[in-house]
Order: structure tokens, then sequence, then C-alpha cells
């Protein structure tokens, strides 16, 4: 099979979000996502959510952009993983190795 990134990137975005979905912070606390629609940024799809979760003082909401390559959903598309099931697993993978000191989680290239 011959990959087009071209007709790959003229697919929809993925309609996959982890809103509503609860994972755990390096400290063991709980922590809610919100995510945005994916949409197409330059050679992929990017996604921004806010991963919140309560403190002592209130509420603390950090920011993370999820990026997915075009290349990465055929593969996933031709190797039948569940979308949402991986990159929850992936987000939550990333959250267990952060501290919760930034302003912002950055970019979380999925794989």
């Amino acid at each position: 099979m011959i990959w087009d990134q071209d007709a790959e990137l003229g697919k929809d975005p993925p309609a996959w979000s982890l809103t509503g979905r609860m994972c755990l912070w390096a400290d063991g606390s709980p922590a809610h996502i919100q995510q945005e629609p994916f949409r197409l940024m330059r050679s992929g799809w990017e996604a921004y959510g806010l991963i919140h979760r309560s403190t002592k003082a209130g509420d603390k909401r950090l920011p993370i952009t999820l990026r997915l390559e075009p290349e990465v959903r055929a593969q996933w598309a031709e190797s039948g993983i569940d979308a949402v099931s991986h990159i929850y697993e992936q987000l939550s993978n990333y959250l267990l190795l952060r501290e919760w000191y930034d302003d912002d989680l950055g970019v979380l290239y999925l794989k």
C-alpha cells in the first residue's frame, strides 16, 4: 500500500474526544479532561484541551495540545487500534510522568 499524505489530510478531522474522562495525576489525585475537536493544523491535526483538578486553593487548570500526524492515523486504522483508548492511555502515561508546576502541559505527539 502506498501512503498518500494529501489523501489522508483530505479526510475529515478525527472525531474522537477524551472529554469527560478522569485520569490520575503523578501524585495520585484525580484530574478531568476537556477536549476541543481536532482541526487541521499544518501537516496534521491538533486538539486543544484542559486538564483540571481540585487543589487546596481551588481548581487548577492546565492546557495541553494533542497532535496527530496523518501517518499515525493511517497506521491506527490499518492496525485496528481503538483511537480513544489508545490516546487516553498515552495521555494518562504522560500525566504520570509530569509534575504539576508548569502553566502549560505542552504538546503530546500521539504515536
